[in-house]
């Protein structure tokens, strides 16, 4: 078996690329479709990435001033002791206003000022509210560190061909009443020759723990009532099969649901390799040691060695 290191991103999460969907080796994109709906803004503004969420309100923020500062700057006397013609005068009384400070030295200097003023005053508190609001939703949302092994694995367990993926929770907590689904898509073709897409639901050895707290093995029989049984590597790719596995539980601390989840395409699910050991089982005291750093790892079946880091490794040859 020939191992080579993998091009592009491991593990496509499903989603992962605004408006795409990953299937296999494919991206569906969604077309036809409405470009922007108002209903969905505060829905957007929670899935902008940190920077380009505090580019956006430094943006309005800058606008903001400057359209009030020019409201300012076309009607002379509209502030009190800004200096005749200078714009920024406008621009620093505009921010002063906006952030409802009021050092003093500048004032509305007229009707017209003053009305200019109550409503930068007003957009002003209303800016603070919605701001407040969105960074408490971003920072409040519950997250998970739950890890997923780079590659799957089918190998024999108990005499039975099963596939195995790991998961591990990065964090020193519990997940509580923890379940995990996993679902297998591929095309197919049916009897009248159309070309569908099929989902199947794959039954786990175990698909519940009432604690999650270290690592966990998902595993699947591959028997007649498998949708993998008789597939080989080759099957797999040519029918663009993704692997879609989603974790979810209520995290100890946060006392809310927590869930994660994670996909592989056909070139990720290695057939006739099984997972390195990871529990150590040598004492330091009476200390036992998970060791991360073989998460990924795995083996050909049947030997000893031969460590295959997951995240070096490509399809088998």
């Amino acid at each position: 078996m020939n191992a080579s290191p993998l091009k592009g991103p491991l593990r496509p999460k499903v989603g992962a690329e605004r408006g795409t969907f990953r299937m296999g080796n494919s991206r569906i994109k969604r077309v036809g479709l409405r470009r922007w709906y108002w209903a969905d803004i505060y829905h957007w503004m929670l899935t902008l990435t940190w920077p380009r969420f505090f580019m956006l309100f430094a943006t309005l923020y800058v606008l903001t001033n400057l359209l009030f500062a020019g409201a300012f700057f076309v009607v002379p006397g509209s502030v009190s002791n800004a200096r005749p013609g200078e714009f920024m005068d406008m621009v620093f009384f505009s921010i002063e206003t906006l952030a409802t400070v009021g050092y003093g030295y500048m004032n509305p200097g007229s009707t017209y000022g003053h009305v200019v003023a109550s409503i930068e005053i007003m957009l002003g508190m209303v800016e603070v509210a919605v701001v407040t609001g969105l960074l408490f939703a971003r920072f409040s949302r519950p997250t998970s560190r739950i890890m997923f092994s780079d590659v799957a694995v089918i190998t024999p367990f108990n005499g039975v061909p099963t596939l195995m993926l790991r998961t591990g929770n990065e964090r020193a907590n519990l997940i509580l009443e923890a379940s995990v689904r996993a679902s297998l898509v591929r095309r197919e073709t049916t009897q009248e020759g159309q070309l569908f897409t099929r989902f199947y639901d794959l039954k786990l050895e175990r698909d519940q723990t009432t604690v999650f707290a270290l690592t966990w093995t998902i595993m699947h029989r591959i028997d007649e009532h498998s949708p993998l049984w008789g597939k080989t590597q080759q099957d797999l790719i040519n029918e663009g099969t993704t692997l879609t596995v989603g974790v979810s539980g209520t995290d100890d601390t946060l006392n809310d649901f927590v869930h994660a989840r994670q996909s592989y395409s056909a070139e990720h699910i290695f057939f006739n390799h099984h997972f390195a050991d990871i529990l150590s089982d040598k004492l330091e005291g009476d200390v036992r040691i998970l060791d991360f750093s073989k998460f990924h790892d795995i083996h050909p079946d049947g030997s000893e060695g031969g460590i295959m880091p997951g995240a070096a490794v490509a399809h088998p040859g």
